[in-house]
């Protein structure tokens, strides 16, 4: 009997479909949930970014997206099938579809993500030629009700980003200049300021109360993030940790994460994730310290454009 395999683009305004979409991403990514306001917000901040739903033999089956990344040429793909619907071709459709919308982004790259040990994932990427470039480490750390607060160096103050928005550009200033130093494949481009303020100063994803600056008198010379995750209310995320050169090897992004930790503590919440890159090695010290432990990591899979469509056509003749 032929499968009948339908996929649908959702509109920005689906709510119903996007309710679908992260209960189908949930079910299949438990440890990353996410809710539909928070993938509302998402693609209002980004008018090309494509969601799918798809449907086996009129049963939901699984979603996918194709994102424009902010490593330049290149579209992003999200992919998940429910593990009872897989092996039916309903994965590579999703791929010939975020292959066309990359085409449309003007990418010339496919990335995608795969969690560690997941060797039936891996197993697709390859067979479309998607290659590892990079493996970020995901760490988490329970929060105990009692956590001690931190102990800045002298002369350094920290405070909620919040209570000081008068130094958001200043704030932004230092995230361009460290942002670049992340250790990835690819130069990153910075976001705009607007967005930069929505994604990870003051928009509602945003932990205020956590989301914290360090000032040595009136200059920003610390900052770091921290998130909500809206399906997990004891679970928050780690942002962007920044210091600046000429403050670094103070203790500074340690007394940051500790303010934040003991912030999460009194605020109820009962783990703090993050991730960072192999080759980060002063922030893997920090987080070391602290007693953040490894989780499956996630390594990051690209392919030329080319070459993808080249796999897929090849897979249409057998």
């Amino acid at each position: 009997m032929e499968i009948e395999i339908e996929i649908v683009e959702l509109e920005a305004d689906d709510r119903v479909g996007h309710e679908a979409y992260s209960a189908l991403w949930n079910a299949v990514v438990p440890r990353y949930p996410i809710t539909a306001e928070e993938l509302e917000r998402s693609r209002a901040r980004r008018a090309d970014d494509v969601r799918l739903v798809g449907r086996i033999d009129w049963a939901v089956a699984g979603c996918a997206a194709a994102i424009r990344s902010d490593l330049p040429g290149r579209t992003y793909m999200g992919n998940v099938v429910l593990a009872e619907h897989r092996r039916r071709g309903l994965g590579r459709a999703f791929l010939e579809r975020c292959v066309a919308a990359a085409r449309a982004h003007g990418s010339e790259v496919l990335a995608a993500g795969v969690e560690e040990g997941d060797v039936a994932g891996e197993a697709f990427a390859a067979r479309f030629g998607l290659r590892e470039v990079l493996r970020e480490l995901e760490i988490s750390r329970p929060v105990k009700p009692d956590e001690p607060d931190a102990d800045p160096p002298a002369g350094i103050e920290l405070v909620e980003l919040s209570s000081r928005l008068d130094l958001l550009p200043a704030v932004y200033g230092l995230a361009c200049q460290t942002l670049p130093e992340m250790p990835l494949h690819a130069p990153l481009e910075m976001p705009s300021y607007e967005r930069w303020i929505e994604e990870d100063a003051t928009g509602p994803d945003v932990l205020s109360g956590g989301t914290l600056i360090a000032l040595d008198g009136e200059l920003v010379v610390g900052f770091s993030g921290l998130m909500r995750r809206a399906a997990d209310p004891h679970l928050a995320e780690h942002g962007l940790t920044s210091v600046a050169a000429s403050h670094r090897n103070r203790g500074i992004a340690t007394a940051l994460k500790r303010a934040q930790i003991a912030w999460a503590s009194r605020s109820g919440y009962r783990e703090l994730m993050t991730s960072t890159q192999v080759g980060n090695a002063p922030m893997r010290a920090v987080n070391d310290k602290l007693g953040y432990e490894p989780r499956p990591a996630w390594i990051r899979v690209e392919g030329a454009l080319d070459e993808v469509e080249a796999a897929l056509a090849r897979e249409r003749t057998r």
